[in-house]
């Protein structure tokens, strides 16, 4: 196992709001010892010659971050695509001129409600609906490509139907939904039941088919097997954490994904690919014969995958079955 197609770089853990589904449980600070510049460029160093294509530089919230874009501007030296996540909250016209000279690809903002009354209950702040609108505006203006990012839970579940007209309006040109998984911030909300989460899919499959905008289901791997039920080519695994997926937190542990909070390796004692291809934990990810209960005998396992996050948070194995599948095996 080389290193992952995609590497997610929580560059801070610092954050300017207080989400109720944060897998990281942000504070306005960041942690003690988070990666310093020079080890951050070595990181993207690291990978880059190792084959990673793309990295996600995400937080926290990633523009609370004094040297973000010198260090995209590196990653964008060397090759790798360079991408965005934030809350949206923070761009002004400054930081799109900065964005811009670094080669940013693309920026993903969280965007959890159609109305400023859900998102801002979601996002533990008023007005943060309106400044994450603000900011994709003016990045869909200067033509940067953006992608929103929704996590489904119970109480959001039903404005997932407004959500794609909504977004053609904004001009985004994707659409990436989660479903919640139970970790940080995240183990008090509510999930969504299992038939909430089925109809969703099902409803996102006619976006999928219908809408201009790029649409991917990601933590909902059952959707790529509903794809393959309905004769669609399926390009890409359910859940490719530890294989095509890393992450490395802002104190540089690396973890299978943002979600699944196992640590599995420290880059500042080992550098990167060898934790990656030498750790048991991410062996055993990697394993499809390994996982257990109905996701271990599914006909659809190579496809899906089940989340390996959410099982582990929910079930304590990261093994065991994805506690929202409604498929029977």
């Amino acid at each position: 196992m080389n290193a992952p197609m995609i590497l997610a770089w929580e560059t801070t853990s610092a954050c300017n709001l207080e989400c109720l589904h944060c897998r990281a449980s942000a504070t306005p600070e960041p942690r003690p010892g988070e990666l310093t510049t020079a080890e951050g460029r070595s990181l993207l160093e690291e990978v880059a010659r190792a084959g990673t294509k793309m990295v996600i530089l995400s937080g926290g919230e990633s523009l609370m971050r004094d040297d973000l874009f010198e260090l995209a501007r590196h990653g964008t030296s060397l090759g790798l695509r360079m991408t965005l996540a934030t809350n949206g909250s923070l761009i002004t016209g400054e930081t799109l001129i900065e964005m811009k000279k670094a080669g940013i690809a693309r920026v993903s903002i969280s965007l959890d409600g159609v109305t400023a009354q859900m998102h801002d209950r979601f996002r533990g702040r008023g007005g943060a609906f309106d400044l994450a609108v603000e900011g994709i505006g003016l990045l869909v203006r200067k033509g940067v490509p953006v992608q929103v990012n929704t996590t489904v839970a119970a109480m959001n579940v039903a404005q997932m139907g407004d959500f794609p007209t909504f977004l053609e309006g904004l001009g985004v040109m994707a659409w990436h939904v989660f479903f919640l998984v139970p970790t940080g911030r995240g183990v008090d909300l509510e999930p969504a039941t299992i038939l909430e989460y089925k109809g969703m899919l099902d409803a996102f499959y006619q976006v999928y088919k219908t809408s201009r905008i790029e649409c991917k289901a990601t933590c909902a791997p059952q959707f790529y097997r509903l794809l393959s039920e309905k004769n669609e080519p399926v390009r890409t695994r359910g859940c490719l954490a530890g294989t095509q997926f890393g992450f490395v937190s802002s104190t540089g542990i690396i973890q299978p994904c943002g979600f699944l909070q196992i640590p599995c390796g420290d880059i500042r004692e080992k550098g990167f690919l060898e934790a990656w291809t030498g750790n048991p934990k991410l062996s055993l990810l990697r394993d499809e014969g390994m996982l257990q209960g109905k996701c271990g005998s599914c006909a659809s396992k190579s496809l899906c995958g089940g989340c390996r996050a959410r099982a582990f948070e929910v079930r304590g194995d990261l093994m065991k079955t994805d506690p929202i599948c409604w498929y029977k095996g």
